[in-house]
C-alpha cells in the first residue's frame, strides 16, 4: 500500500465505516490508490471498468444519453458514496451502463476490481453497504421514472425549482439547456413552460437565470 493511501485510511474509514474491518494486509493489496480528478472529467458508457471508485470528496453526476442524443440526469454521487451502476457492472463483469461526469474537483479511492470482488465476498459490513447503495439509488431511479412517465412537465419544473431553492432563495442560476438535462426533456419544452410560468407572474426569466421565484405559489403545481 502506498504511503498516500496509508495516511488516508483513518479518513477513508470515517467516510466509509463499512471498511473498518478491512485488514492491514488487505489494504496493502497492489493497485489501491488515491486519485484526484478535475471538473468535467467524463467516464463514458460502455467501458469495462478496471477499478471500483469510492468518492472521498466532490460530486459526480450520473447520466444516460438516448439514441436520439437526449441526455437525462439519473442521480449524483457525493462524498461517502459509490455508484451502484458502477458496482453492478464490476460484479456482473459487464459494460458500464451509464456515463459519469465530475462537477467539481474531487478525490476518490480507487480499488482494483479483483480486490473489490474479494472484499465483497469476505467482508459482510462492506457487502451490506454496497447493497444499501443499490437500494437507495433504486428508489431514486423509480421516482425519476414515475416523474417522467406520470407527472406533467409543469409540475416537474415547479418541483425542481422548489427543490433547488430549498434554502429559501428567490433566484436560480441555470440555463434552460441545463434544466432540460436534469429533467430529461427537450430544451424547447422547458423554455415554453418557464415562459408560461413567467406570464402567470410566478417567476421572472433572464439569460441563464430565474429570479423573483414565488416558491409557495409554485408548490401548488407539484403533483404528489
Amino acid at each position: 500500500m502506498s504511503s498516500a493511501v496509508l495516511d488516508q485510511v483513518p479518513h477513508i474509514v470515517s467516510l466509509f465505516p463499512s471498511l473498518s474491518d478491512i485488514s492491514l494486509e488487505d489494504w496493502s493489496a497492489e493497485g489501491i490508490a488515491i486519485v484526484k480528478f478535475q471538473p468535467s472529467h467524463v467516464i463514458e458508457e460502455g467501458h469495462f471498468l478496471q477499478h471500483a471508485v469510492l468518492l472521498l470528496e466532490g460530486t459526480v453526476r450520473m447520466f444516460k444519453i438516448s439514441g436520439s442524443g437526449r441526455e437525462v440526469t439519473l442521480y449524483r454521487i457525493h462524498s461517502g458514496e459509490c455508484c451502484p451502476l458502477m458496482m453492478a457492472s464490476i460484479l456482473g463483469e459487464s459494460e458500464y451502463e451509464a456515463s459519469a461526469c465530475t462537477e467539481e474537483p474531487g478525490v476518490a479511492l480507487a480499488i482494483p476490481v479483483y480486490v473489490f470482488r474479494d472484499w465483497m465476498d469476505r467482508y459482510k459490513s462492506f457487502r451490506q453497504f454496497i447493497f444499501k447503495m443499490f437500494a437507495k439509488r433504486l428508489i431514486i431511479m423509480s421516482n425519476l421514472l414515475d416523474s417522467i412517465n406520470f407527472k406533467s412537465i409543469r409540475g416537474r419544473i415547479a418541483e425542481f425549482i422548489v427543490q433547488m431553492t430549498e434554502d429559501g432563495a428567490t433566484s436560480l442560476d441555470m440555463t434552460h439547456g441545463t434544466m432540460s438535462i436534469e429533467l430529461g426533456t427537450a430544451r424547447e419544452v422547458i423554455s415554453r413552460t418557464l415562459k408560461s410560468l413567467e406570464n402567470e407572474g410566478l417567476l421572472r426569466l433572464s439569460r441563464g437565470r430565474i429570479y423573483q421565484i414565488k416558491r409557495q405559489e409554485l408548490k401548488k403545481y407539484i403533483e404528489l
